[in-house]
């Protein structure tokens, strides 16, 4: 496995316990678990694409990310998407909900199920990028 492959494992892994953490009545644990497997879906795809878990020095998170998705082939709009919704997650689950133990079923739980969404569209560029990966290396 690599290291890009790892970071894809742990946020299922995450996602997985924060559901399972949401079902025993635990929203506040819940979010910062799926806060982790945003964060770890994320790294996922800096590092295949930028080759940087985190950006330089003076660079946001949001330009980041978009970045990276533009540059694994998103149109600017939906790179745009995903990095707010980035930092959506870390600001309101993370932040409001782990941290400031506010937690609203309306609010927060459409944006813990969003992790899916955005969990599956990085495999999804991750693998086809392997795939491209592969085609090239074998002509």
């Amino acid at each position: 496995m690599n290291d890009t492959t790892d970071h894809l494992n742990m946020a299922r892994q995450y996602l997985d316990e924060a559901f399972k953490l949401l079902e025993h009545g635990d929203p506040f644990d819940a979010a910062e678990k799926v806060w982790a497997a945003v964060r770890h879906a994320t790294i996922a795809l800096t590092m295949r694409v930028l080759g940087e878990a985190a950006p330089p020095k003076g660079v946001s998170w949001r330009s980041f990310i978009k970045e990276a998705f533009m540059k694994a082939g998103l149109s600017e709009g939906e790179a745009s998407r995903w990095a707010a919704y980035f930092i959506d997650a870390r600001s309101r689950l993370h932040g409001d909900c782990f941290y400031g133990l506010m937690y609203e079923e309306e609010e927060h739980k459409p944006l813990m199920e969003e992790a899916r969404e955005y969990i599956n569209l990085i495999d999804e560029i991750l693998r086809k990028m392997e795939q491209r990966h592969g085609e090239s290396s074998t002509r």
